[in-house]
């Protein structure tokens, strides 16, 4: 994102990085993310769905139905396309997990337009935000074509809060990877 208008479930506000692993330099955050976000989407019934992110990830494999979408940012009109009014639901200081619940939209209380997904009235809807760096590597499992840069990596320990001192260099990658996927595992879909 050009903006900080979302946090990733995994690296927090997304960054990118100028990676000096190959060339012996050191390693740069070079801006801000992207304007993208892949997001995950837990539909619930409205009387079983969680109240909290720490309840969600213990009742995700209650979702009646889960979608991934991909959302880019329209910066003309301030806003995700499609609409997710993130302005109203994401920027505050519980948003500190990237777990939320898209609230139903009143017109007279809310900031912004209404989200554009359809969500029938019985239904409540949680989301977990990935950047489009974290979702394929994490939650995919996916290898990228660039070994993750040292300084991505100690952006998701510091948010994440998990122990980063031994990853030294391309050999220590893996495992810490591994653990990152194991915790997110509990954010993903359930298969069925």
């Amino acid at each position: 994102m050009g903006v900080h208008d979302y946090r990733c479930s995994v690296c927090g506000p997304p960054s990118s990085f100028v990676c000096g692993e190959k060339t012996g330099k050191e390693c740069e955050e070079d801006g801000i993310g992207n304007d993208e976000a892949v997001l995950d989407l837990f539909f619930f019934a409205a009387d079983d769905a969680p109240e909290d992110a720490e309840e969600f990830e213990k009742a995700r494999g209650r979702a009646r139905r889960t979608k991934t979408q991909a959302f880019g940012y329209d910066w003309g009109d301030w806003e995700f396309v499609p609409s997710l009014n993130y302005r109203q639901l994401l920027m505050d200081d519980d948003d500190a997990t990237g777990l939320w619940r898209i609230e139903p939209y009143e017109e007279d209380m809310s900031d912004g337009s209404p989200v554009s997904l359809e969500i029938p009235e019985d239904e409540r809807v949680w989301v977990v935000n990935y950047c489009p760096t974290c979702h394929p590597l994490f939650a995919e499992g996916k290898t990228p074509e660039d070994e993750p840069c040292l300084e991505y990596l100690r952006a998701i320990a510091e948010n994440l809060d998990l122990d980063f001192d031994g990853v030294k260099g391309s050999a220590d990658k893996p495992r810490f990877i591994a653990t990152v996927r194991e915790l997110v595992s509990r954010r993903r879909p359930v298969s069925r």
